[in-house]
């Protein structure tokens, strides 16, 4: 969808869906709340129309296309931009409808580069802009039609809920807060308990990502900022806050992968799940059986008691030594 001038004057001071991820903690990469507020305050240079912009933009009506063609839906483009009734600043336009208004259509051209971060379904900061559409429209079911490049063009349905919408409008509400008090907003990550939902799939493949795989240079920087914190001795509250923004960039970037390594193969970083362990709670099952067969109180703490014992600590190894840096 091609912005117009008259689009860019009516979206200042407003967060547009694109922007909903950044705005509660859940954007591409290490775009921080911070940064949004920022640019929203007119203290950055406006970003500026890219070529990948245009390449998406000029894309849109085949992907549309592609999409009628996979699904059976017929589809046409989104006709104005919808407004948050509560909340004026809160914006959206879609890129497409279905022609029977039950579906909104949110058009993505990935390319083979980005692909990796779909191995699971829609990305999150899209997940979130798909929700906010969600949101302004009233319409719970989002199509994203993504093309990859070729002739490979795929459809991710997602539906949303009210639980989805409440959650993302408190973040944004939040944000907008520091926006109205002139203060910048701390890194936080507004919880949206579907979304954790949407990505419960099991990981089974171990993939190795090259660091040098990306087109604008964040995470390379993310790597080296993560690796100057750890060593630096100096720990305070935005020590801390810069290190899980690197972190964050780095686990984004990852997405789905355990491995991350350098090009000359160096390992750099692990991001693997535990295994899930099974725990008995075996003061429940003592109780349960202490009522199924009428042990009274008295003699149930007897032996509890007895049973009881106190297992030493371990003794824990560590380098204080501190490097000079």
């Amino acid at each position: 969808m091609t912005i117009t001038a008259e689009q860019i004057k009516f979206r200042k001071g407003k967060i547009g869906a694109s922007q909903f991820g950044q705005a509660i903690g859940h954007g591409y990469g290490s775009r921080t709340r911070a940064e949004l507020f920022h640019q929203m305050k007119g203290h950055m240079p406006p970003i500026v129309e890219t070529t990948a912009m245009r390449v998406g933009n000029f894309m849109e009506p085949f992907i549309l296309e592609e999409y009628t063609l996979k699904t059976g839906r017929a589809a046409e483009e989104y006709p104005d931009t919808q407004v948050h009734p509560d909340e004026p600043r809160i914006i959206c336009h879609c890129d497409g409808i279905t022609s029977d208004k039950t579906r909104l259509i949110e058009i993505k051209n990935v390319g083979p580069r980005m692909a990796s971060a779909w191995e699971n379904g829609v990305p999150e900061y899209y997940w979130v802009q798909g929700c906010g559409q969600s949101m302004l429209t009233g319409i719970k079911k989002v199509d994203f039609a993504a093309y990859f490049g070729g002739n490979d063009v795929r459809v991710f349905e997602v539906e949303y809920t009210d639980e989805d919408h409440a959650a993302l409008y408190d973040g944004l509400k939040d944000f907008l807060r520091y926006m109205d008090n002139d203060e910048e907003p701390p890194h936080v990550i507004a919880d949206l308990p579907n979304l954790d939902k949407y990505y419960a799939v099991e990981q089974d493949v171990v993939t190795v990502v090259p660091a040098d795989k990306f087109d604008d240079g964040e995470v390379n920087a993310a790597i080296a900022l993560y690796r100057k914190l750890k060593q630096d001795a100096k720990v305070s509250s935005q020590h801390k806050e810069h290190l899980a923004i690197a972190e964050f960039t780095i686990k984004e970037y990852m997405h789905s992968t355990e491995l991350l390594v350098g090009q000359d193969g160096q390992q750099l970083f692990t991001w693997k799940q535990g295994k899930d362990k099974t725990v008995t709670d075996w003061e429940g099952v003592a109780a349960k059986l202490a009522e199924q067969y009428n042990v009274d109180s008295l003699e149930y703490d007897g032996i509890v008691n007895r049973e009881t014992t106190t297992k030493k600590g371990n003794r824990t190894f560590l380098c204080k030594i501190k490097e000079n840096v």
